[in-house]
C-alpha cells in the first residue's frame, strides 16, 4: 500500500521534512518519559529551563497552517502529530483501513488503562482518514460516538479498523474498532460531512 495514499490526497514535497520528522519524535518520546518519571525538583527544574530555550528557539518559526509541517507530512512518523498515537497502516482500499497502534504512558487515564480521551482522539483521526481518502471531497467530523467494552491496556499493541458503512449524499458512515487480541475494546461510529466549494 502507497502511505502517500494513506495519509494525504497530495503528498506536497514542501511538507516532506525528515529533520521535522525527528523533532516530532523527540517531542513525543519527551511526552512520554515526562508522564511516566518523577525527578527529583532540581532536575525538573533544569529539565523545564531546557525545554524553555527550545520552545525560544522554535518560536520564531511559527508559520501558517497551509505551511505548517505537524498533520501535514505524509512519509514520516505519525504524520508529525505530536499528540497522536502513531498508527502503522496494515491495509487500505479506499473504503477500510486496518492498522496496529500501542498507546504509551503518555495516555495513561490510571490503572493501566488508556485515558478515553485518547481513544476518541484515535477514532477521530482514523475514521476522519477513511472519510477524507483518495479522491473523496474534503470531509469533517459532524459526530463522533464511542463505545468502551473493556479496558484498554497501555503499551501492548492493539489492532484498528475503520471501513465506511454507508454514502448517503454529502453524508459519509464509517464504524471503526479498537481490539486487544480478539477482544474488541472500544468501537465507534462517525458520521463525516463532505463539504461544499465555499466551505473549503
Amino acid at each position: 500500500m502507497d502511505l502517500n495514499i494513506w495519509l494525504g490526497r497530495d503528498a506536497e514535497t514542501d511538507h516532506d521534512d525528515p529533520a521535522f520528522a525527528r523533532l516530532a519524535g523527540a517531542l513525543v518520546r519527551v511526552q512520554e518519559v515526562v508522564s511516566g518519571a518523577r525527578p527529583p525538583p532540581g532536575l525538573s527544574t533544569e529539565a523545564a529551563t531546557t525545554l524553555g530555550r527550545v520552545a525560544d528557539q522554535l518560536e520564531p518559526y511559527d508559520v501558517d497552517e497551509a505551511a505548517q509541517v505537524a498533520g501535514r507530512q505524509f512519509r514520516h512518523f505519525s504524520r508529525g502529530q505530536t499528540l497522536l498515537p502513531a498508527v502503522a497502516v496494515d491495509t487500505y482500499d479506499g473504503q477500510r483501513v486496518d492498522g496496529r497502534v500501542t498507546f504509551g504512558r503518555f495516555y495513561l487515564g490510571s490503572n493501566g488503562a488508556v485515558h478515553g480521551g485518547a481513544i476518541s482522539l484515535l477514532f477521530d483521526d482514523l475514521l476522519g482518514q477513511v472519510a477524507n481518502g483518495p479522491d473523496a471531497p474534503r470531509a469533517r467530523t459532524a459526530y463522533l460516538h464511542v463505545n468502551f467494552h473493556r479496558i484498554t491496556p497501555i503499551g501492548v499493541e492493539l489492532s484498528c479498523h475503520a471501513g465506511i458503512r454507508t454514502v448517503e449524499g454529502r453524508k459519509v458512515h464509517i464504524d471503526g474498532e479498537l481490539c486487544h487480541g480478539e477482544e474488541v475494546v472500544a468501537s465507534a461510529e462517525g458520521l463525516f460531512v463532505r463539504l461544499e466549494a465555499h466551505q473549503l
